[in-house]
């Protein structure tokens, strides 16, 4: 064997040896979860003149794909929530926001959201992304505290939006409403 090919290969072993004792990069273990809408909340509260509404939405489904070590990493938010599902426990009013007044579920029957950027560390994150409602998508982020392990999520938050930006701008005389809506979330997840 020539010199120079015996001194390739040690090279070449050495190189070997030394990746094979070098410390391990814990490479990111993302969990793909599944929202748990039954153990989960999503609320909404806008104001008016004469009285307030106060609702939720009672149907929605997400994924969650997330690195409980580090949930800004590699991270993506989907969500859909059925419009139709607005309970605010008047019968009349509910009736009156599904109508194309306000939400239009009969030609918009989905609410999404799909997260584009997750920044942050630790339990305080940035969740960006996009937010359709009655077929007007605009970007949003959302201040988010997240509690994830191998085996369940959590993450809750609050968000103000404003109603005009997706297109909902029906108002009364006689009960002004506000231009924003507060929604407040507590969202659980597990391992799909």
């Amino acid at each position: 064997m020539r010199p120079a090919t015996v001194a390739r290969a040690r090279a070449v072993a050495l190189v070997a040896a030394l990746a094979l004792l070098a410390p391990v990069d814990s490479a990111a273990q993302v969990v793909p979860y599944r929202v748990q809408p039954e153990a989960s909340e999503l609320v909404f509260f806008a104001t008016s003149r004469l009285m307030n509404a106060e609702g939720r939405f009672t149907r929605f489904q997400g994924t969650v794909d997330a690195d409980p070590a580090n949930p800004a990493g590699g991270g993506k938010v989907s969500l859909k929530i059925e419009a139709a599902s607005l309970d605010t426990g008047i019968a009349m009013r509910d009736r009156h926001l599904r109508s194309d007044d306000f939400f239009d579920v009969a030609r918009f029957p989905a609410i999404t959201f799909e997260s584009t950027r997750i920044e942050g560390s630790g339990r305080r994150l940035l969740v960006t992304g996009t937010l359709t409602i009655k077929g007007v998508a605009r970007e949003i982020t959302v201040p988010v505290d997240v509690t994830a392990t191998p085996s369940a999520l959590m993450a809750t938050g609050e968000l103000s939006v404003s109603r005009a930006d997706h297109g909902i701008t029906y108002d009364s005389t006689l009960n002004p409403i506000g231009s924003t809506v507060r929604i407040s979330f507590a969202v659980r997840a597990r391992p799909r």
